[in-house]
């Protein structure tokens, strides 16, 4: 079993690419990753509230603690090797507010930040493992 279950919007390129490159830099068994849209698996998860799936990611830590948008961007970094100090800085209580500024900004305008990476959405969900 993954030690974090991350749940994303598989029909957004930016965040398509954003869990790719999570999962790509984690230790195996690290992620279980969800599309918000795979009903099968998000009914494992009545805690996740799918209606933030256009607003943000949401992470679930193996102690149940429920981690949302810039938190859970933090969170999850903490388990990347290298990446640790990203996450311990984004989830300093001085800089989280800047942090969640920050997310909120990409996080309005990720079909348009898609577009211009030039990446596509609506792929499939499947499963990621990490």
């Amino acid at each position: 079993m993954a030690r974090i279950a991350l749940f994303y919007d598989a029909d957004c390129g930016f965040c398509q690419a954003s869990v790719d490159w999570l999962v790509k830099r984690s230790l195996p068994g690290t992620f279980e990753v969800i599309a918000y849209q795979d009903e099968k698996r998000m009914h494992r998860y009545p805690m996740v509230d799918r209606t933030l799936a256009d607003k943000g990611i949401q992470a679930l830590g193996e102690d149940g603690k429920l981690w949302k948008k810039a938190s859970a961007t933090g969170f999850c970094l903490r388990y990347l090797p290298g990446w640790e100090w990203l996450g311990s800085l984004i989830l300093f209580p001085l800089v989280q507010p800047f942090a969640a500024l920050g997310y909120a900004l990409v996080a309005r305008n990720r079909q348009a930040i898609s577009r211009w990476m030039g990446l596509n959405a609506c792929r499939v969900p499947g499963a990621k493992q990490g």
